[in-house]
């Protein structure tokens, strides 16, 4: 048996509930929660047909930057006209290198050529591109904020070199790829963790929708 003094107050329910609301509005929120949050308000956009591809591209790469802590990010998307990949936004870096991005352009051949752009599977949508391994072709190196780094040794499993950098594919209703997310390493030169990735590719299956929600409209 309790003793009287030991029988807790009944809590009603309209408490639970004012609290759960106070809570969920102005709690102390960790970097998931911001992630979650961030990624619904892109999908809320995404679910938005005026809003265009470009525009989702841009706000997409901006808040992988900020929420995950990535150097770089940039977006390209296969272009209908002649089915080559070309960068719709980059965020993260110079005017001048985003403008040189602008003008690239990849075959699904080129992007896939292990010759040129070495790569290894992380997942099933995600490769990564390691430094050591120079995954650039001939002219790209501007591509990097700091070429004069590229060449450097890495000193731990974590440590991200400047040529690192990941792809996660986009891919369309068929499977195939339609685009891809590539993000650097963290601004403190890390390799991505894995939560980082896995948010990636959320996003890239998101961008999947959009552009499948596009097409159909």
């Amino acid at each position: 048996m309790f003793k009287k003094e030991e029988i807790l107050p009944v809590v009603e329910a309209g408490d639970v509930a004012r609290k759960l609301k106070l809570d969920y509005a102005r709690g102390v929120k960790d970097q998931h929660e911001k992630a979650v949050e961030g990624t619904n308000e892109l999908w809320e956009r995404i679910l938005q047909p005026d809003v265009e591809i470009k525009t989702l591209a841009k706000d997409a790469c901006e808040f992988i930057c900020k929420r995950f802590s990535i150097a770089s990010t940039g977006i390209a998307l296969r272009s209908s006209a002649d089915f080559k990949y070309r960068y719709e936004a980059v965020a993260g870096l110079s005017d001048e290198i985003v403008a040189g991005f602008m003008k690239l352009s990849y075959t699904r051949d080129e992007l896939l050529n292990s010759s040129t752009y070495k790569s290894h599977e992380v997942s099933k949508y995600s490769r990564i591109f390691l430094g050591e391994e120079h995954p650039y072709a001939a002219g790209e190196e501007f591509s990097y904020s700091h070429p004069g780094l590229m060449g450097m040794k890495r000193r731990s499993l974590t440590d991200s070199l400047e040529a690192d950098y990941i792809d996660t594919f986009i891919l369309d209703a068929a499977g195939e790829i339609a685009g891809y997310i590539e993000i650097s390493g963290t601004r403190l030169r890390k390799i991505p963790d894995t939560t980082t990735i896995k948010w990636v590719e959320l996003i890239a299956f998101m961008f999947g929708a959009a552009l499948r929600l596009r097409h159909h409209s």
